[in-house]
């Protein structure tokens, strides 16, 4: 994966002004636009709802995600035609199942202008989904071979809209889609309760989703901010990038160097969420000096576990380490100016 952009865009923001977010965007992010959250203007616009927004069946209930029983003839009837979809090479009809959201009209405006290399779209990723919805018996879902397949068409339908949409609006630009795996930190308690949940579950879960939108030309990152084993991850098939807390786990990549300077031979990158959001006194009392120096030190100590250190500049990025939009605007975009400001520092150690 080829980068021309330095900073990842990540996390949803605190505008509830809609000119507000596309100054933002135009300042920072022209030349790697994305589709924002924005939950102050609409309180569902997040990963969780885009993700699964127009697809039937599925619903919250008591902050859970309920989904019917496979036996439901509708649900039947809508696993039939996704599968017709992921098994087909054919374009769909597949707006019944569209995300909107209230940044959208102006990020299809943006990439019609721009018409920029790559683009960044969030969605929620295979394993999470299958650790968030539960039938009626309450029972987890990635157990089941049904349901794991449903939830892998589900996403691929949901990211296939959006590639239709990117392409649409500009047929040059590279959709890097960022599956949000919050939950991988789950996988070693879910692991030991149930023997069924191997690692080959998990990859081959992955795998399959991502195979299948690497067919249609998008490139695939995968992004989780707390500690989990990203091995899962480098033992999947076709991830482009992965994105993960480095303010707070810096270290989470150490113990598999090995697997680290594999990834990055074979051209995936490493965004570093190295810019702290945990708490608005940790923005306060940052700058760009002490998060360089802080970048630099944690990708030595990974050098120094005998990950190539050319490869390591070249092919990373930073961010912000989680979501803005509790903070109050000014403390939210001095995060995002001290990430661009961290970004062109970082960039000539890149060349």
């Amino acid at each position: 994966m080829n980068l021309n952009f330095n900073q990842l865009p990540v996390g949803n923001l605190p505008y509830n002004d809609i000119k507000l977010c596309k100054q933002m965007m135009l300042r920072i992010f022209e030349n790697i636009p994305f589709l924002p959250e924005l939950p102050l203007m609409k309180s569902d616009d997040d990963v969780f709802h885009k993700t699964i927004e127009n697809f039937p069946y599925i619903k919250f209930k008591d902050e859970k995600l309920i989904i019917a029983e496979l036996g439901n003839e509708g649900l039947n009837q809508l696993v039939t035609l996704m599968e017709k979809i992921y098994n087909s090479s054919a374009p769909y009809d597949i707006d019944m199942f569209a995300s909107q959201s209230p940044y959208f009209d102006l990020y299809i405006e943006m990439l019609k202008r721009i018409q920029p290399e790559v683009t960044v779209i969030n969605i929620l990723g295979p394993f999470t989904l299958a650790n968030s919805i539960f039938n009626k018996n309450a029972s987890v879902l990635l157990v089941d071979k049904t349901y794991r397949k449903f939830i892998s068409c589900l996403i691929i339908i949901k990211a296939l809209w959006f590639i239709k949409k990117i392409n649409e609006a500009s047929p040059i630009t590279k959709p890097l889609i960022m599956f949000d795996e919050r939950a991988l930190v789950k996988f070693g308690t879910l692991k030991r309760a149930n023997e069924s949940i191997t690692n080959e579950t998990v990859t081959s879960l992955l795998s399959k989703t991502f195979s299948r939108l690497k067919k249609e030309g998008a490139l695939i990152g995968v992004q989780s901010f707390e500690k989990c084993n990203w091995q899962l991850i480098f033992d999947s098939d076709g991830v482009d990038m992965i994105s993960f807390d480095a303010y707070n786990n810096p270290t989470n990549l150490n113990i598999m160097a090995p697997s680290v300077n594999k990834f990055l031979a074979k051209g995936g990158c490493i965004n570093w969420g190295i810019v702290p959001v945990m708490n608005e006194n940790a923005i306060r009392s940052i700058n760009v000096s002490m998060i360089y120096d802080r970048l630099m030190s944690t990708i030595d100590n990974l050098s120094k576990e005998g990950v190539s250190m050319d490869l390591l500049l070249k092919q990373s990025t930073v961010s912000v380490q989680g979501n803005l939009s509790k903070y109050p605007i000014l403390i939210a975009e001095k995060a995002i100016m001290l990430t661009h400001s961290l970004a062109d520092k970082f960039a000539p150690s890149r060349r």
